[in-house]
C-alpha cells in the first residue's frame, strides 16, 4: 500500500530532534522541529509548508534561519507553529537581520501560538521587512490546529518545565488505486487519479460500513479523466479505501504522571510514534529534575497507547558509548508493561 506520509530522520538519536515527512505525490514537505538541520537538502527545504515546533530551545530551533534562507523568494506561505512563546521567538529570529533589499519579494510567513485555550496568529511579510503584524486570536477546539483534505494535525501542550507541544499528524482514510478495476474502466494512471483523491478526501468522509459518506453534498462532482467528465460516485469501484495513517512526535516533556497520562491518550493507535527515551530508569532523579523521560516510561506510553512502530530520537550524550542499554529498556518495558 502507498503511504501518503513519507518521514526521514534527520539525525541520529544523539543529535538534534528533526523529522521530514513528504506528502506522496506532493511538491510538499512538513517539518517536526527544527534544530540541526544541515542535512536537508536545499531543494528539500523549498518544499517545507509547515513547521511544527516542540519548544523553543536551541536543539529544536536553531534551523529556522536556514528554513528561511532557502525559501526567501518563494511566493508560497510558510506556517509555523509552536508553544506560547513561539510567536515572539520567530519575531527576534528575524529582527536579527536586515531586510532592506526584500521589499518586493513575495514571501509571507504565518506563526501559530498553541496557549492550549487559544491559538493566537500573526503574520510576517518580506514586503514589509517583517514586522511583526496581524496578531489575532483563533479557536483551539479538540486539539485541531490544522485541517486540509488530505490530512490533519492536532496538538496537546506538556510540560517540560517550560510548556512544550506535541503533535498528530492524521489522515483520515487512506485511498489506493485499484489498478485491475482502473484497466477494466479504460482508464489510465495520470495525475489526474490524486485531482481524485483530493476531491474524494474534501467531499467524503470514511464511515467503516458504507466506506464513503458525502459530507452534506448538495451537487454531484464530476471529474476531468482521460475519458472526458465522470461522476466522482462512477469511480468508485476502481478505489481500495483503509483506515488513515496516524503520525505522533513527542520530545522533551517531564515524567509527571499528569504528563504521560495525557501522552498515552494523545497518541492513542498510532501507526508511528517518534519520542524521546533520554535517561535510564536508574536515572530517573535526573530525569525528574531535566525534565525528560525514561526508557521505562516511554515504553510504557507506547504500550499503553497500542502504538504500532515506536522510533527513539533523543537520548542524552551520556550513554553515547552504550545505547544499546536505552533501547534495551525500551523493549523490556513495552513486553513488560500490562494494559
Amino acid at each position: 500500500m502507498a503511504r501518503l506520509f513519507h518521514y526521514k530522520v534527520i539525525n541520529n538519536a544523539f543529535g538534534d530532534p528533526c523529522v521530514f515527512i513528504q506528502l506522496l505525490r506532493e511538491k510538499r514537505a512538513l517539518l517536526f522541529d527544527i534544530g540541526d538541520i544541515r542535512k536537508i537538502p536545499f531543494n528539500e527545504l523549498l518544499k517545507v509548508s509547515d513547521i511544527f515546533v516542540t519548544h523553543t530551545h536551541i536543539d529544536h530551533f536553531i534551523g529556522f534561519d536556514q528554513v528561511i534562507r532557502a525559501i526567501l523568494r518563494r511566493s508560497e506561505p510558510l506556517r509555523v507553529y509552536g508553544p506560547e512563546n513561539i510567536i515572539e521567538c520567530v519575531n527576534g529570529k528575524l529582527r536579527g537581520y536586515t531586510w532592506n533589499l526584500v521589499s518586493e519579494y513575495p514571501l509571507k510567513i504565518e506563526v501559530y501560538a498553541i496557549t492550549g485555550r487559544e491559538i493566537v496568529g500573526a503574520k510576517f511579510l518580506a514586503s514589509n521587512g517583517f514586522k511583526i503584524e496581524e496578531v489575532r486570536s483563533l479557536p483551539f477546539k479538540n486539539g485541531l490546529i490544522l485541517e486540509e483534505p488530505l490530512f490533519k494535525v492536532r496538538a496537546v501542550v506538556l510540560s517540560h518545565g517550560i510548556p512544550v507541544v506535541a503533535y498528530s499528524l492524521e489522515e483520515d482514510y487512506h485511498i489506493n488505486i485499484n489498478k485491475v478495476e482502473l484497466q477494466k474502466a479504460g482508464l489510465n494512471v495520470g495525475p489526474w487519479l490524486g485531482e481524485l483523491k483530493k476531491q474524494l478526501k474534501l467531499h467524503y468522509k470514511y464511515d467503516p460500513v458504507k466506506n464513503l459518506k458525502p459530507k452534506n453534498r448538495k451537487k454531484s462532482i464530476e471529474i476531468e479523466t482521460p475519458k472526458g467528465r465522470i461522476n466522482i460516485e462512477e469511480l468508485f469501484r476502481i478505489l481500495k479505501i483503509t483506515k488513515g495513517e496516524k503520525i505522533a512526535y513527542v520530545m522533551d516533556i517531564s515524567p509527571q504522571k499528569d504528563n504521560v497520562k495525557r501522552v498515552i491518550s494523545f497518541v492513542k493507535d498510532a501507526d508511528v510514534l517518534f519520542c524521546e527515551a533520554y535517561f535510564l530508569s536508574k536515572d530517573l532523579d535526573r530525569a525528574i529534575e531535566r525534565n525528560h523521560l525514561t526508557a521505562q516510561i516511554t515504553g510504557e506510553i507506547a504500550k499503553k497507547a497500542g502504538v504500532k512502530e515506536l522510533k527513539i530520537l533523543h537520548i542524552s550524550p551520556k550513554y553515547i558509548e552504550n545505547p544499546a542499554e536505552i533501547y534495551r529498556e525500551v523493549e523490556l518495558s513495552r513486553e513488560q508493561t500490562r494494559e
